[in-house]
């Protein structure tokens, strides 16, 4: 999900519509075990992983801040491109 306004990174209201994204994955998805997922609101990343019990949401990272956090985002986004089925959460 991509927001403008950083002072979206974090809301109830783009957790939830992410999260309504992600269910709309499980069902038509029914033997997936977990989705990936993540926000960019303004300068900030934020990484979720949903499972069919809940989420985990990662500490939000100012992909602007300097250069170590630009290499982040960008291994991050690479690790998400480069990921096999069982990683992606299929069987």
């Amino acid at each position: 999900e991509l927001k403008a306004a950083s002072a979206r990174d974090g809301a109830p209201d783009t957790v939830m519509q992410l999260a309504g994204y992600v269910r709309e994955v499980f069902g038509a998805q029914v033997t997936r075990r977990f989705v990936h997922a993540f926000t960019i609101c303004g300068p900030f990343l934020r990484c979720f992983l949903f499972d069919r019990a809940g989420i985990s949401i990662s500490e939000r990272i100012n992909i602007k801040k300097n250069d170590r956090t630009q290499k982040i985002f960008s291994r991050i986004l690479q690790a998400y491109v480069s990921m096999d089925a069982v990683q992606l959460g299929f069987n």
